[in-house]
């Protein structure tokens, strides 16, 4: 079918848009909006607001869109699709209701065949987002791409035809290409279906009965297959076509997976450790809208600060994000929802997990199916009642679904322990009104002890048993206890504390069934606001989210607008993909107090030997490394040596302007090195496009380095059919909107997203 983009000449408005509502006098004006489209983002933060620190002080609302359309021919088929609307959407066409769609995340098509007309139509999508209605910044609207798809009344549906590898050598590939059709027609034809993979062919004669739909599957052999794995990504396209009536081209990759208790996780017969990070779907300055090069700048800088695969937490993630994993080679972990039956928030998933979640579950695979990147299928997020025998079984039925339609992947659900235990555990000191983040960094050493029992894993063992893999949030402390006493479970660290991936590491190096680990998080996002947050002194553990006018989580290997943290250097030399140290330095403000970091934050170590006005006095500097020992020079003079304890040396010195050198020593030899310089305070702004629309603003000296400690104010405009979705910084805590025409940098860095053709004018004020 042919696809059209559906996205533009929308109009927004505030409120459900009843009749009565429009005949207010005053009624708003409504905005002129170019979809994907969040509407939360463009609001003013609410310090008072019910939903808070989850969604960062953003305010939930409910509003609607609305768009008038020609249709020139309604002779044929027609498809409206949405990728994401958040949430409970209500599709209403030439003033019908035509569809309703609860789910913020799963993609929604609609066959309008019938209700499209000759000339002028009109539609309508109405969007409740509820309060609150998730522990995390969602957005609201239509915040994904929407497409209009129109052909023949014969046709292959959209998204309508499925590959899986059957077998495959190096010599040949046995494919299953199913293909669905619909006969819309209220005669028999008989046509001829053809599928083209490379130079190699397949054809069949199909009998298509009046208003028949059905599911044509085919065999294919594809002689000396090229793999998709991490290294070499290779995507093939399939072409197929309905002789005389439609055609489809379909994007896929050839792999194998296995899995089992001596060799772990395999991709195409290799053995793979997962280097993974867990992330959220939004895209700070711009919200919740899904943008295509943001997205694959985030997975292209994952991927090169070394990891191997992401979870996209907590929810069926974008196309456009699998695109870009497919294409980098990046594994992925797809989750499904973040509760059950059992509330977290009151107007979360729970509340229609038991009337849509098969449909819901079905639609995340139907999305997934073709895409090489998604190895792994989560069914929960600490879902707290799979200790209940009988809650325990919606677990079983969700497998089960999913194996119905893709038994080429693995299952797993990502298990709080300390949550699904918690009734168990009265002796616990708990806070009373405290989440179960609160509680685990309040109470982590007391909770590891408690959980590290043979009792506390036999609770677990039925929800465990019906998946391919345990997936273990927070629990290293079990994973050689339970390698021995499940010999034949397998686990996955879904989600780990990020100073806590040294130790994980070498379990996950030591244990074949320990086949990876993703650390929460791999980058900042909205909402869950000061959860990373840094402290000093000693802080209140159970004080872990930030009051107004907290914004984002402040945790993450890449801050909210991409640029990489010193963790992620540490986190990279773990792993073993990088070779050279690197260099962090502490504020020297706070030099001799006791840094307090959350479990999700790490040490205010920056990447910055700039502090006018700390000349002579003491600092301390971090060197990450996995040399036998590092040594550490300023201005040609040796500051002294270090024997790196779990990757990480520490050397306190005083600060001197000018080049901070450290070397790693292998064998008695100085070998790789890493250097920081003190950079001038006459700078200017430097702008870089990395994207269609991307722009990364630096605070730069005339030999382009960096000055972190430099704040200017910056003022943006825009020449032109160019307008600004999004502008700001990754400043955890700025009280400035992302809408602003003005903003102050933050560390040196910025960044603003515009959209249409045009220049932006970027001013120092």
């Amino acid at each position: 079918m042919k696809r059209d983009t559906f996205n533009h000449d929308w109009l927004f408005f505030h409120g459900n848009g009843t009749a009565l509502e429009r005949t207010v006098s005053g009624s708003e004006e409504p905005q002129s909006v170019t979809l994907p489209h969040d509407a939360m983002i463009r609001e003013e933060r609410d310090p008072n607001h019910e939903t808070g620190n989850a969604t960062g002080y953003y305010p939930c609302q409910t509003v609607h869109y609305i768009k008038e359309f020609k249709v020139e021919d309604k002779s044929g088929a027609a498809y409206l699709e949405f990728e994401g609307i958040y949430k409970n959407a209500a599709v209403f066409l030439n003033d019908c209701l035509i569809a309703q769609h609860s789910n913020g995340y799963t993609p929604l098509t609609i066959d309008v065949s019938n209700f499209l007309k000759q000339g002028d139509n009109r539609i309508k999508v109405l969007v409740r987002n509820e309060v609150p209605s998730s522990r995390w910044y969602t957005g609201t609207g239509i915040y994904r791409d929407t497409w209009l798809y129109t052909g023949k009344p014969l046709h292959i549906i959209p998204h309508g035809i499925k590959i899986r590898t059957l077998s495959v050598d190096s010599d040949i590939a046995a494919l299953m290409i199913d293909t669905t059709v619909f006969n819309q027609t209220s005669q028999q034809h008989e046509i001829l279906l053809r599928h083209r993979i490379g130079g190699a062919e397949i054809e069949a004669p199909v009998t298509m009965l009046p208003y028949e739909k059905k599911t044509i599957s085919l065999r294919f052999y594809l002689d000396n297959p090229e793999l998709w794995n991490e290294n070499h990504p290779f995507l093939y396209n399939c072409e197929s076509e309905l002789v005389g009536w439609d055609t489809e081209c379909t994007r896929f990759g050839i792999r194998t997976l296995s899995l089992d208790s001596m060799h772990g996780l395999r991709i195409n017969g290799q053995s793979v450790k997962l280097r993974g990070g867990c992330i959220h779907h939004d895209h700070g300055v711009i919200g919740a809208v899904e943008h295509r090069d943001l997205t694959y700048r985030r997975i292209r800088k994952l991927k090169e600060a070394g990891y191997n695969a992401v979870r996209c937490a907590h929810f069926p993630t974008s196309r456009t994000v699998l695109d870009a994993c497919d294409e980098y080679g990046m594994f992925v972990m797809l989750d499904f929802c973040d509760a059950w039956t059992t509330p977290k928030v009151a107007f979360d998933y729970s509340t229609e997990f038991l009337e849509h979640s098969q449909k819901d579950i079905i639609a995340m695979v139907d999305s997934a199916y073709n895409h090489p990147s998604v190895i792994i299928y989560a069914i929960g997020n600490e879902i707290g009642e799979v200790s209940n025998p009988h809650e325990a079984q919606y677990g079983r039925k969700l497998c089960d679904t999913i194996r119905s339609i893709d038994s080429t992947r693995f299952i797993t659900n990502c298990v709080n322990i300390a949550l699904a235990l918690m009734d168990r555990i009265p002796s616990l000191a708990v806070k009373a009104g405290a989440d179960i983040n609160s509680i685990m960094n309040g109470n982590a050493e007391e909770l590891a002890r408690l959980m590290s029992s043979k009792e506390i894993g036999e609770p677990l063992e039925e929800a465990f048993s019906y998946l391919d893999i345990a997936g273990y949030n927070y629990a290293t402390y079990r994973y050689e206890t339970d390698t021995k006493l499940y010999p034949h479970r397998m686990i996955l660290g879904t989600e780990c504390y990020p100073g806590a991936l040294y130790e994980n590491w070498e379990l996950c190096k030591k244990l074949p069934q320990v086949i990876g680990d993703f650390g929460w998080a791999a980058w900042d996002y909205l909402g869950e606001a000061g959860v990373g947050q840094h402290r000093y002194g000693e802080a209140i553990d159970y004080d872990l989210y930030g009051p107004y006018p907290w914004r984002t989580a402040n945790c993450g290997d890449f801050d909210l607008i991409g640029d990489r943290r010193p963790v992620s250097y540490w986190r990279q030399i773990v792993w073993g993909e990088r070779k050279e140290p690197y260099i962090a330095v502490q504020s020297p403000a706070h030099y001799g107090e006791k840094q307090s970091p959350t479990r999700w934050g790490w040490s205010d170590a920056e990447r910055c030997w700039n502090y006018r006005g700390y000349e002579n006095k003491p600092i301390v500097v971090e060197v990450y490394s996995d040399a036998e020992e590092v040594q550490l020079s300023c201005n040609g003079k040796e500051i002294g040596r270090q024997r790196p304890i779990k990757c990480k040396a520490i050397f306190h010195t005083t600060f001197e302007p000018g080049e901070l050198v450290a070397v790693n020593i292998r064998n008695g030899k100085q070998e790789e090195s890493d250097r920081i310089s003190t950079a001038s305070y006459k700078v200017h702004i430097q702008k870089r496009t990395v994207g269609e629309g991307v722009t990364e603003l630096s605070v730069v000296d005339d030999h382009g380095e960096l000055n972190p400690n430099v704040t200017l104010s910056l003022t943006a405009s825009c020449e032109g059919d160019l307008t600004i979705l999004g502008f700001g910084t990754a400043d955890p805590k700025s009280e400035e909107n992302y809408f602003d025409s003005t903003i102050k940098t933050f560390r040196g860095k910025a960044l603003i997203v515009t959209q249409g053709t045009g220049e932006l004018i970027i001013k120092e004020n």
